[in-house]
């Protein structure tokens, strides 16, 4: 069995710098998008002429057409025209990755092949054809997740694309049937009841009485998915209690995961090093376990690299205080060891450049996607010419390094997928903080020792879903000399989202002075009834064992925010209120750390170790025209720099987007802000940061 896991020279080897032409000819044509000159602009993508000027760009990657879901016999001539592309862009040294419809079929065509396609679909409980929910695109039918003949026909699909020449795979409208249109074939339906049967196993006593306090009884054969009527809409529910609504969500994820693991297994299996990519991370805002059947933590270890084409379109701090970026997906993509693609197009061409240089700093050096095929060849957007040709002179800045934060902030994948808006919004909130505050972090995708062990502080927001072993983790964690920051109604509610008389990490809150002060209410507004503060709620801090900790009672919302609402809006993508106490709490329960950087709120830091053991210092400015100023480095001074009379200093030197060569940085000897602790300290002034910079330190 191939375990999951990646083949490291897919994405260690060489950035992804990737475009693409993916709609084949027959799916512009039905689809009503092609224009009269339609079919010279088509056969022009595929030119010698393109190839060659996507070299020069320094295009790695191009995503071109392949399977489209209208049968391979009906794109049998587009599939050649694709294999003769692939050999003309390998003799410029690109890779191809064949664009593959996984989540629909046009069946209008595909009934010639297969005249049994429509028994592979999703259908409604009226049994009527489930189609696709954007375009009006009604001739292109859903496949059911359970049904085997699609999966048995889309293995056809993977051995052509294997036979002309892939070097990978891209997946396209890769979700379950979304609500409230979710499938009701007899599959889904006995496949629904075993899951919970097997989860349950009520054929036993103690299963019989572990299904009768979930659900009431323990007979569970008549059980059916969840259906919705005008009175009851799919999307009324902000919060999912009813126990059938959370064991079909987990249903649905793990049915997505289980074919996910299939295809990773039939791929690798005949050619490891084949890139596989899905186009499937939703939103960062969006309870997309419930809607979708997606939960990103279960399909990561079986990707290589995940597609991001969701919202926000543009990285940029707006006019109105707006703090759009797309961090979240590259930090829980590397949680995984794994890389997105995210296409920076639109916008300004400041904020392009800016896309281009967030995805290579906080994605393992991958610059992800730029416009179309054609244009990019001819020289559209220019402005994308300068970070990758800074990517390409600079590997030994990118190139298999790691994260040094010490700040973990933990995202609860139960949390978000039972409730739709508070865990989804502090989250939010959390991170812009950070981010913005200059606090290294990364995402701790699971609770457990082997995940938290490289951190001094865990952030949980709105964490409200702990199990009893995650409290107990997190107990031992804070006990033997973690720092923990947490807000709201973090460990209130047990693993069936049940609310308990007090939180689990009640231990903890028990060892500070207000913790009587507290009134954990009843209803979805709660967090908001133990705020002292208007800018700050309350605050508890103490210490627990051999750590330290402070509880936040909210992160406060920058503008008023009915929390009756299912989900989180656009324009809530701006700091807290409280976004200084809170980042200055996480840095108090991280401790004095090796490095602190002083700059203004727009510029975002990435610290990185290189595998020769040099520190690398990520800067980036999300305020577009605007350098950030001043900007400065406090190094704390290790053992050795203090020796013979402390004249030896660590070597710095500052890359300049845009600019020639680096410049060496001169270091400062300072006692400035550590006197208390006896410890001394380098500063090095950076200066103005016009978009980006990387601040490399030896010795």
């Amino acid at each position: 069995m191939i375990k999951e896991g990646r083949t490291l020279d897919i994405l260690a080897c060489s950035p992804i710098i990737i475009v693409g032409h993916h709609e084949p000819l027959i799916f512009r044509r039905r689809a009503g998008y092609a224009v009269a000159d339609e079919q010279p602009r088509y056969l022009l993508e595929h030119s010698e002429h393109v190839a060659a000027g996507l070299a020069r760009r320094g295009v790695t990657w191009v995503r071109t057409h392949f399977f489209k879901g209208f049968g391979l016999a009906a794109e049998a001539d587009e599939i050649d025209i694709t294999a003769r592309e692939i050999q003309q862009l390998h003799r410029h040294g690109i890779k191809v990755e064949l664009y593959t419809q996984l989540g629909t079929l046009q069946y209008e065509s595909f009934l010639a092949e297969e005249p049994g396609c429509l028994d592979w679909c999703a259908v409604d409980p009226n049994n009527q054809l489930l189609t696709i929910v954007y375009g009006h695109h009604d001739f292109r039918a859903q496949p059911c997740l359970l049904r085997e003949g699609y999966w048995a026909y889309l293995r056809k699909v993977i051995q052509k694309g294997l036979e002309i020449g892939a070097d990978g795979f891209g997946f396209d409208n890769v979700c379950n049937t979304k609500l409230p249109d979710v499938c009701h074939c007899p599959q889904c339906r006995t496949a629904f009841i075993a899951y919970l049967k097997a989860k349950y196993r009520p054929d036993t006593p103690e299963g019989a009485a572990l299904a009768k306090e979930r659900f009431g009884f323990s007979v569970l054969d008549h059980i059916r998915p969840p259906t919705f009527n005008s009175f009851n809409p799919a999307r009324a529910y902000k919060i999912l209690i009813n126990p059938v609504f959370q064991d079909w969500t987990d249903f649905r994820t793990d049915a997505l995961a289980h074919r996910f693991r299939e295809i990773w297994e039939h791929i690798k299996s005949q050619k490891a090093g084949v890139m596989i990519e899905y186009n499937v991370y939703p939103p960062m805002t969006e309870n997309a376990a419930w809607y979708d059947g997606i939960d990103m933590h279960k399909l990561l270890p079986w990707m290589d690299v995940s597609w991001n084409e969701r919202p926000p379109a543009a990285p940029g701090i707006t006019k109105d205080g707006h703090f759009w970026h797309r961090v979240h997906a590259y930090k829980l993509a590397e949680a995984y060891g794994r890389a997105i693609c995210t296409f920076n197009a639109g916008g300004t061409p400041g904020q392009i450049s800016l896309a281009a240089v967030e995805s290579m700093v906080f994605n393992g050096g991958h610059l992800g996607g730029f416009e179309s095929i054609t244009r990019f060849a001819e020289g559209a957007a220019p402005e994308a010419d300068v970070p990758i040709a800074f990517r390409k002179s600079h590997p030994e800045l990118f190139d298999n390094t790691r994260s040094a934060a010490k700040v973990g902030l933990v995202e609860s994948a139960l949390s978000l997928a039972r409730n739709c808006v508070e865990p989804h919004h502090a989250e939010l909130m959390a991170m812009s903080s950070l981010l913005a505050r200059q606090v290294p972090f990364d995402i701790v995708p699971q609770l457990t020792a082997e995940r938290i062990a490289p951190y001094n502080a865990l952030v949980l927001c709105d964490v409200e879903i702990l199990t009893d072993s995650e409290t107990a983790l997190l107990l031992d964690y804070v006990g033997a000399g973690g720092g923990l920051v947490f807000t709201g109604r973090t460990s209130l509610y047990d693993a069936w989202r049940r609310r308990r008389p007090e939180p689990s990490l009640a231990p903890i809150l028990k060892a500070a002075r207000g913790f009587d002060k507290i009134k954990f209410g009843a209803d979805a507004r709660e967090n908001t009834n133990v705020t002292q503060s208007a800018k700050s709620g309350l605050v508890l801090k103490g210490n627990y064992g051999k750590g330290r900790f402070i509880y936040i009672s909210r992160l406060v919302p920058a503008k008023p925010y009915d929390y009756a609402n299912i989900r989180v809006a656009d324009d809530l993508w701006v700091l807290p209120r409280n976004a200084k106490l809170f980042s200055e709490a996480v840095k108090y329960a991280r401790g004095p750390q090796a490095i602190e950087v002083s700059a203004p709120p727009s510029l975002a830091v990435e610290v990185r170790i290189a595998p020769d053991g040099r520190t690398l210092i990520h800067l980036l400015n999300y305020k577009v025209g605007k350098p950030a100023l001043p900007v400065s480095i406090d190094l704390l001074l290790s053992s050795a720099s203090k020796a013979n009379g402390g004249e030896t200093l660590p070597r710095a030197r500052v890359f300049i987007l845009g600019q020639s060569g680096p410049k060496a940085l001169k270091m400062t000897r300072t006692m400035q802000g550590r006197r208390s602790t006896g410890q001394q300290v380098a500063t090095l002034q950076v200066g103005a940061v016009p978009c980006y910079a990387v601040v490399e330190i030896e010795g």
